[in-house]
């Protein structure tokens, strides 16, 4: 009796491109693996963390003589060549007692470390350039793509969510596509809502960029062999022209199941021990905040996994040892939050985590107490200002009372509290920022990290739409971006962007010392998540020296608010 054959599967390879820092492993890539091999089972996907591989090839080589940094790269990086290798080993947790037990030296090993990929990203910045220039492809380009067609590609995806990555991305798209003669799309969140302007900037790239959720889109792209026409969020080129296929976003997202994570090792990463992120729901429950545009991105909607759904994948990371997660939600309602506490304390899950969310009064102590006990670890709140009118004007709805109140429970119950700062906000005043830096004084017992930069304009964000409402008489574009032009802008009242970017490159001294560790803890936040794991009330925040409030404001504040700070 004769046996039929059996049809080889088709591969699709996703790749993650560098350069970004590499604690965790990418989710885009797992979801998407998980997804298709669930509904296509004729296709196998296999994940390609380059932006992990380009890190360990530097550092693996440095140590092996294979890798020649010269002296003016070490300059830059302010380190030796065994200065950086051990930095890595640090960050990977070769020895976890440094991190836990010196963080001085994690602090210098930190800072190397986020130095040497600011050198990487310039460095593969640079050789995009050079190949648009002269058409010769580099070398470190050419060792990318062979990592790739190693993989067997029937096609091949790739997905970016820092800017950092498009030349990368773009430079490898054009090559799959023009040598190897292979079908290429691209995703991610932050072509979301710049994928026009990608196309057009680089119209050879991508075969299709799909904005949006990329499941279901990328499904019907590979059972369609890349049609685009019709494909929810799809963008192409067609007739000359750019087209944009509306997007779809589903409402049932339990459908998009498990990530999946095959063929990444996850103790490769740098972090002592794995981190697994994990996306709980999609889009944002407030969707009020007049500077962000995160939340048109997912459709003006915030769509939650059901609670038997989110059990069931963590207890599919239980099962295989894995206990550190990150919740990178755009934020999570307070509550859906105590809600998914409870549902972790009844399934016995013992796991540790952090999230993101809003600080109001439905924080309460109790909700509080409840989410403590199911493994959160630390809450990455949006603070923004401390200043009752500039919150009211970022439409935050949260009062300056309530979230001292709200952080100093948390703080209580063994929840600590990373905080976002905006500085210089249109029409935000010198004295407002002031009260910002006062408020952080005056909750400094309670705040253990503080992430800060200055306002930047965001098109399409309700401020862009409707400048006059927030102050600003004119807005112009200052620099194009392979996703959009970068807009500057000109208030009625209120500081202006030159001084909003001298008030926040004063206050960082105040910053930085607010992480009663290491600062760059809270730079690394899945490193910090095992900081407050294994040492918890160990910590000593007494120990931190801050600088006198008078070294950090403009001088023609230090009279009022000398008393703050001795």
């Amino acid at each position: 009796m004769q046996t039929a054959q059996k049809t080889a599967k088709k591969t699709l390879v996703l790749i993650f491109p560098p350069v970004t820092i590499s604690t965790s492993p990418p989710l885009g890539i797992a979801m998407l693996k998980g997804y298709v091999e669930r509904q296509l089972p004729d296709w196998e996907v296999k994940l390609l963390d380059l932006n992990l591989w380009f890190l360990n090839k530097i550092l693996s080589g440095l140590e092996s003589g294979a890798v020649k940094l010269g002296d003016e790269v070490y300059t830059k990086v302010g380190a030796s060549k065994e200065q950086i290798i051990k930095a890595g080993k640090v960050m990977r947790g070769v020895n976890n007692d440094i991190m836990l037990s010196r963080p001085d030296i994690y602090e210098q090993c930190g800072g190397m470390f986020s130095r040497l990929i600011e050198f990487a990203t310039k460095m593969l910045g640079e050789d995009c350039a050079e190949w648009e220039r002269s058409q010769t492809f580099p070398p470190l380009l050419k060792d990318f793509v062979g990592q790739i067609l190693a993989l067997k590609p029937t096609c091949v995806g790739i997905s970016m969510i820092f800017s950092e990555q498009l030349p990368v991305g773009a430079a490898l798209g054009r090559y799959l596509r023009q040598q190897s003669k292979l079908k290429v799309f691209m995703g991610g969140s932050c072509l979301i809502d710049g994928a026009v302007p990608f196309m057009k900037w680089y119209p050879e790239a991508a075969d299709v960029i799909v904005a949006g959720d990329g499941e279901a889109p990328l499904v019907q792209l590979l059972s369609s062999d890349f049609n685009p026409k019709g494909v929810a969020g799809a963008v192409y080129w067609d007739a000359g022209q750019v087209v944009k296929e509306p997007p779809v976003f589903l409402k049932d997202v339990d459908q998009f199941g498990i990530p999946d994570f095959g063929g990444l090792d996850l103790h490769a990463y740098y972090s002592p021990e794995p981190i697994i992120p994990l996306l709980l729901s999609r889009g944002c429950y407030w969707r009020k905040c007049t500077f962000c545009v995160h939340y048109f991105s997912a459709g003006d909607t915030y769509r939650v996994r059901s609670l038997d759904a989110i059990i069931e994948v963590l207890q599919h990371f239980v099962a295989k040892g894995l206990r550190n997660f990150s919740f990178v939600d755009e934020m999570i309602a307070p509550g859906q939050f105590v809600r998914l506490a409870e549902a972790i304390k009844n399934a016995g899950l013992d796991i540790t985590y952090y999230a993101y969310s809003k600080p109001n009064r439905t924080f309460t102590p109790a909700v509080l107490k409840s989410i403590a006990e199911s493994g959160c670890k630390f809450l990455l709140w949006g603070l923004e200002s401390g200043n009752q009118r500039i919150l009211d004007l970022m439409g935050k709805g949260t009062q300056v009372d309530e979230i001292s109140e709200v952080m100093k429970n948390a703080h209580e119950v063994g929840i600590e509290n990373h905080v976002f700062v905006i500085c210089g906000f249109p029409t935000e005043t010198h004295e407002e920022f002031a009260e910002t830096l006062n408020f952080l004084n005056d909750n400094r017992d309670y705040i253990y990290a503080i992430n800060s930069g200055p306002f930047g304009l965001d098109a399409g964000s309700p401020i862009a739409k409707n400048p006059e409402k927030f102050g600003i008489e004119e807005t112009w574009v200052v620099g194009e971006t392979p996703i959009g032009g970068q807009l500057a802008y000109r208030c009625s009242s209120g500081v202006t962007m030159e001084e909003s970017w001298h008030n926040f490159l004063r206050a960082l001294p105040f910053f930085r010392p607010f992480h009663p560790h290491a600062n760059l803890s809270a730079y690394y936040r899945d490193h910090a998540l095992l900081v407050y794991k294994y040492l918890g009330p160990k910590l000593r925040p007494e120990l931190r020296r801050f600088p006198k409030m008078s070294d950090v404001v403009p001088k023609a504040l230090a009279a009022p608010v000398e008393k703050q700070l001795a």
